[in-house]
């Protein structure tokens, strides 16, 4: 009894210490973390506490989060979670510049009202956040996604970035075809984000106050332009290119301009002249008796971490060219949209003309329509121009984004695709416009918890797959074109008649059938795959049942050994 009681006391005694400890003392004890991932993707990287630390003056931040809406998946109320961690870190790191207020607005609530006020996207509860300093307009970003979680820093960075520097950046604009003309939607869209100035196609320099310029189709530029191009690279002035072997607004062919073909070997790349690309997997409307040269770039044609495909799912380009990197240069080249591996480069004078002659064999390899160039370069202009003395001659770190394709700008909007082209710009011109902070912070890759191992079976696996899958993908491609064409969508009221055209239902039967033929490849390709993957689970998790079955058994054991034990 006497035990018993003693016992009792002290577990008391022991739960008083630990609450006077949490309630005196936990609260004083410094908020010590250990980022254990590879890459640090768990700590404010440098670029963000260089931009927090140049606050000057108080921001308020309002992060609004339904957690308990209906809507709301387990994997959104995760990632709903690390934004506010972010978002904790951020608050921290400014060290009381500034002001989280965390919300989670009820059904008709006076904070729901207040979110559906600032325009924040309420299709699956509230999942956004509001920005605001004195003096200045609030900022919001209308709804996280996981789907983007590698470019969350920059996501809040722009925001508060936004709310520092409210005036819109200047850009210039300099272009060989007529581009209000051609492209005003565009430019309507870029005009509301940015200080457009447009430059004469003349322009010896570019003007000191132009920090970011937009340079469209420059075939038709005097080489004094190109010059000025060159050195307003060199000496640090950011710049987006658009340029194809094939204009549908231009003239239809043109020679490559050697000084333009120099220009782009000095930044590190090439690309070939007269040859267009076509893809037969993304083309969209290409007319009976001709190659597929419209393309419509889906999500997992695009860089899948950069901030030129920020919110974008489909980008669609026309007659456009390839880029190819330079071997042996030191230029970083970074993809940013590509073809799918069903393409092919065709000569330039083919384009429209019947391909009774076939198409040209697919390559198998996705070339690149977009890339950013980052790194050293050195002048295409060695020797001057027009008698001067030569100018700047190399560069250390020189920024610039060239597009393979003009007609990207005049694609008209789609009610599927509302100004997706016009985001892919606007993207690229923001960035490479943004201040120095906010341009070096750059995507955090996602966390990998996978096998070293296991990770290398996958992409073996998934090598062997695509080697094997190619020609069925390819004639799938073909015959789902083929379908389309001899039944196109049409409105229809109630009821339809069955169309049992022979050709039709032929390309029927092939589509059923070389589809179950990849299901079936991929279903044989994998099965090792899987095979390992369930063993790894399995040893993974059946130690720690095992563990506690042992352990409880040990415990049995012991209790009974005592109770035998006179």
């Amino acid at each position: 009894m006497r035990s018993a009681l003693h016992a009792g006391m002290t577990l008391v005694v022991l739960l008083l210490v630990f609450l006077a400890f949490n309630l005196v003392w936990a609260g004083k004890l410094p908020d010590l973390r250990w980022d254990a991932s590879h890459s640090k993707t768990n700590t404010l990287s440098a670029p963000v506490q260089q931009l927090l630390a140049s606050l000057d003056s108080p921001l308020d931040l309002y992060y609004f989060n339904s957690n308990g809406h209906p809507k709301k998946s387990q994997a959104t109320q995760r990632y709903a979670k690390r934004v506010e961690e972010t978002l904790k870190a951020f608050e921290v790191a400014a060290q009381g510049m500034i002001n989280l207020h965390i919300i989670d607005p009820g059904a008709f609530s006076e904070d729901a009202y207040r979110a559906g006020l600032y325009g924040l996207d309420d299709e699956a509860g509230f999942f956004g956040l509001i920005g605001t300093r004195d003096g200045q307009p609030a900022q919001r970003i209308t709804s996280f996604s996981a789907d983007r979680a590698t470019l969350l820093e920059y996501e809040i960075s722009h925001l508060i970035s936004q709310l520092l520097h409210p005036q819109p950046p200047a850009i210039g604009l300099l272009s060989g075809l007529p581009i209000k003309e051609l492209a005003g939607p565009l430019l309507q869209d870029l005009q509301r984000h940015l200080n457009v100035v447009e430059l004469e196609p003349s322009v010896h320099r570019v003007p000191a106050q132009i920090k970011t310029l937009m340079l469209v189709h420059p075939r038709t530029l005097p080489e004094q332009t190109l010059y000025a191009i060159d050195q307003f690279v060199l000496g640090g002035g950011k710049l987006m290119m658009f340029i194809d072997p094939l204009s549908e607004q231009g003239s239809r062919q043109q020679a490559l301009n050697p000084r333009l073909e120099a220009l782009l070997s000095s930044w590190g790349i090439r690309m070939p002249a007269g040859q267009v690309l076509i893809d037969s997997r993304y083309t969209t409307q290409a007319p009976a008796g001709t190659f597929p040269t419209l393309l419509s770039l889906p999500r997992q044609a695009m860089a899948a971490n950069d901030i030129s495909t920020w919110k974008l799912d489909v980008v669609s380009v026309s007659s456009s060219g390839a880029l190819f990197p330079l071997d042996k240069h030191r230029t970083r080249f970074t993809p940013l949209l590509y073809s799918s591996e069903q393409s092919a480069l065709l000569e330039a004078d083919r384009v429209g003309k019947s391909p009774d002659a076939g198409e040209p064999p697919s390559s198998g390899v996705r070339h690149v329509i977009a890339a950013r160039l980052e790194g050293p370069a050195y002048s295409a202009f060695p020797d001057g121009m027009g008698g001067q003395a030569p100018g700047l001659q190399k560069a250390a770190q020189i920024q610039v984004v060239v597009v393979a394709d003009t007609d990207v700008l005049m694609r008209p909007s789609t009610r599927l695709t509302p100004h997706s082209n016009s985001l892919f710009v606007l993207n690229t011109l923001d960035n490479l416009a943004a201040p120095q902070a906010l341009a070096d912070i750059r995507p955090r890759p996602p966390t990998q918890y996978t096998l070293h191992s296991l990770e290398n079976q996958r992409k073996a696996t998934a090598r062997a797959y695509q080697e094997q899958a190619s020609e069925l993908e390819r004639r799938l491609a073909q015959t789902e074109y083929e379908w389309r064409r001899l039944n196109p969508a049409m409105t229809t009221l109630g009821t339809e008649t069955i169309n049992t055209n022979a050709q039709l239902q032929a390309h029927n039967k092939e589509r059923l059938r070389l589809t179950m033929e990849l299901h079936a490849l991929k279903v044989a390709v994998y099965a090792p795959l899987d095979r390992l993957v369930q063993n790894v689970k399995l040893g993974v998790s059946a130690p720690i049942p095992i563990l506690l079955c042992l352990t409880a058994w040990g415990l049995y054991l012991r209790r009974r050994r005592r109770h035998v034990t006179p």
